[in-house]
């Protein structure tokens, strides 16, 4: 019989990707059912793991939405960062950083957003649990300031693109495809005065 032995590394690389898989899965379940039907049972048995293997990582639903939230606005943060690089030399890089980044975006099918939406359901299970997203867009709005002497407008062409991250993300819009071009382009020729 073989013997086994793990050392602390492979340990530590299993349970992280455990935590990984947990995530992925109540991602998944919060999009298809929402927040309130997110249950750590159907976060067990989806992921294959025992419950109390769910409890190891995460001890409640609670702690779970939490790392949820940190884990979306690292995913925010990193399509940021990722937008705004082909335009770091630009005075005007924030705004056009989200410019290309809600273009990437507009293309993704609607299905692929629903994690998007359902995060604003997180409100309702507990407004707390909001303060990572809170700490972000604070965190964005203190980059528009520091970023050209005109953050006013900055701000304004970033709220306005926002705006319809959050029609998409919601499904709120029935815009064509053509009418949200249009505006996406009036917001860059305005701010960079075209």
């Amino acid at each position: 019989m073989p013997h086994y032995s793990y050392t602390k590394k492979q340990t530590r690389k299993t349970s992280s990707k455990t935590k990984e898989l947990i995530l992925e899965v109540a991602r998944e379940i919060a999009a298809e059912k929402g927040v309130g039907q997110l249950t750590l049972e159907a976060v067990a048995d989806r992921a294959g793991i025992s419950k109390g293997g769910l409890l190891y990582h995460f001890p409640g639903k609670k702690e779970l939405i939490i790392a949820l939230m940190d884990s979306y606005v690292s995913h925010l943060s990193a399509e940021l960062e990722s937008a705004t690089e082909p335009f770091k030399s630009h005075p005007q890089a924030l705004v056009l950083g989200f410019i290309h980044w809600y273009k990437k975006f507009n293309g993704i099918a609607a299905t692929n957003r629903t994690w998007g939406a359902a995060v604003f359901a997180v409100q309702s299970f507990d407004p707390q649990l909001m303060e990572p997203l809170h700490n972000w867009y604070r965190q964005l709005f203190e980059k528009i300031e520091t970023a050209v002497p005109a953050s006013l407008d900055t701000a304004t062409a970033i709220m306005a693109i926002e705006g319809l991250f959050m029609l998409l993300s919601t499904t709120l819009t029935n815009l064509t495809t053509e009418e949200k071009s249009r505006i996406i382009q009036h917001i860059e020729d305005r701010l960079l005065m075209r």
